[in-house]
Parts: structure tokens; C-alpha cells; sequence
């Protein structure tokens, strides 16, 4: 343990050390004499060090993904005076902050009674590792770091929405008669993409023979330019022709998957059957 403050003028102290950080699941604490202690714990809310006069504590709650607010850092106030902290995004394009006081932006700002903790969000608009700064301050008190969350991409749950199709009566297995027939009509489809950056890219269409763990008889993929809506017109909306050499046979159970992707790699599905 190392002292290390300095003094000035009538006795006054000045202080400028790392926050105490949580990363890998290691505490780090500056007391008010400067000294740095350590401890092997992780707690999601605080940290409890050896040394109770340290004075911050951050807990890296990533990772976080991309396009979803997920919590980033939580901080902890382990003084007895409000401190104020300011979180900023080293690149603005990596996405948005939100403070626990609702705030949002680039940088943020918001204040901790002693004792208290904030969780601050991110909402990140890349796949990769989001560097940002913190700083806290107070009459008695002027520390900063740095930190760095990793942001993925992955499901999302409600970024794509299947309106339709859902209920079993909107797919039709349809056998032969005569020149017609031997096709797999859906009535009407209707796929949103349902997080507000319109980039849904793609639907896709998977019939089997029987359940869902059945062999794969009919297949179709639609590509899209990024948009917020698939949702073509026509009596049915859609066909799927059988695999090459398959006929549709009568009294068989048949099950529709149709699956909608976005550029962000989130997908939903909606799964339903039809006896031919």
C-alpha cells in the first residue's frame, strides 16, 4: 500500500487517482488517504473492500447487445458527501448513454447521494468494444478513469415481429388436382421489423413433412433492401413449390417455420401446421 497525496497551501488536500473498478471480478478502492486496496469479490450493486473509507466502486455489468439498452456499469457512491459523475462515449457513432436519472446521450450527468448506486445503460449502435470515460466529483473529491464494455450482436427479443402468419388456418397444404394444386399457399404475411431502425432484411420459409422435427420439403427465401415491413399483396400472399420431385400427399401433417431476419442478426419465428 502506497501513500499518495499531496498537500497544498494551509493544509488543503488535492486527490486524482482511478476510481475503484471491478473488472474480472477484482475490487479496486481509493481511500481518502490515497491508498489503493484489493479484494477478490464481485458484487452487482457496491463493493465491500477492507478498507471502508474507499471511494468509488464501478461494476462492469456487460456484456451489453447491440440495439438493445442493457445495463453497462453500475457506481457506487461509498462517500458520505453527493458526488457528481459525468459518463462519455469516446465515439458518439458507438451509441447512447442513459443515466439513472433518465437522461440520455453521448455524455451524461447525474448525481449519488453517499452510499447510494446508479446503474448507467447503453444502447449501442455497433458490435465491438464501447470505450467511454468517468469522472466524480465533489467539493472534496476529483477522480476519473476509463472503461470499455463489449457489445454483441444476437437475438433480441422484440426487434422483429411476426403479424402474420400465425394461426394454422393461414397455411394451406394443397395436393394435386389435376393441373393445379401440389403447392404450399400461406394466406397473408405480414413481418415487422419492431426496434425503429427499419433494416429487416430477410424472410424466410421452411415447410417439413409432419412435425417440426420433420425432412424439409419445400423452402423459400425472400431478400429484402433494409426495411421496416414485408408484407406482400396477392390471394395467397404467398406460395412454396414442393423440393424437386416431392408431391404434396393427402392426409398428411405438413409444418410451416417462417422466420424474419434483420442486419443486426435478431430473428423471430412463427411456427403452424396444416393436414393436406
Amino acid at each position: 500500500m502506497t501513500q499518495g497525496s499531496s498537500r497544498t497551501g494551509s493544509g488543503g488536500v488535492t486527490r486524482r487517482a482511478a476510481i475503484g473498478i471491478i473488472l474480472g471480478g477484482v475490487a479496486l478502492g481509493v481511500s481518502t488517504a490515497g491508498a489503493f486496496d484489493q479484494v477478490d469479490t464481485r458484487r452487482p450493486f457496491g463493493i465491500a473492500v477492507s478498507d471502508t473509507n474507499a471511494l468509488v466502486g464501478l461494476v462492469d455489468r456487460g456484456p451489453v447487445k447491440k440495439n438493445a439498452q442493457e445495463p453497462m456499469v453500475t457506481i457506487t457512491n461509498n462517500t458520505a458527501d453527493t458526488v457528481s459523475y459525468t459518463l462519455t462515449l469516446d465515439s458518439c457513432a458507438d451509441g447512447t448513454l442513459h443515466s439513472p436519472n433518465g437522461g440520455t446521450g453521448c455524455s451524461i450527468t447525474f448525481s449519488l447521494a453517499g452510499g447510494n448506486s446508479g446503474t448507467v445503460d447503453l444502447t449501442a449502435a455497433i458490435a465491438g468494444t464501447v470505450t467511454y470515460s468517468i469522472s466524480a466529483t465533489s467539493p472534496t473529491l476529483s477522480i476519473q478513469t476509463t472503461g470499455s464494455v463489449t457489445a454483441e450482436t444476437g437475438n433480441v427479443a422484440g426487434a422483429i415481429r411476426i403479424q402474420k402468419p400465425v394461426q394454422d388456418q393461414e397455411f394451406t397444404a394443397a395436393p394435386p388436382q389435376g393441373n393445379q394444386g401440389n403447392v404450399f399457399e400461406i394466406k397473408s404475411v405480414d413481418v415487422r421489423d419492431d426496434d425503429g431502425d427499419d433494416d429487416l432484411v430477410e424472410v424466410a420459409y421452411e415447410v417439413r413433412e409432419g412435425g417440426s422435427g420433420g425432412t424439409i420439403v419445400g423452402e423459400k427465401t425472400v431478400t429484402l433492401p433494409p426495411s421496416n415491413r414485408y408484407n406482400p399483396n396477392g390471394n395467397p400472399a404467398e406460395t412454396i413449390d414442393p423440393n424437386s420431385g416431392y408431391t404434396i400427399q393427402s392426409g398428411v401433417l405438413y409444418t410451416l417455420t417462417v422466420t424474419g431476419t434483420d442486419a443486426d442478426g435478431n430473428t423471430e419465428t412463427s411456427t403452424i401446421e396444416d393436414t393436406a
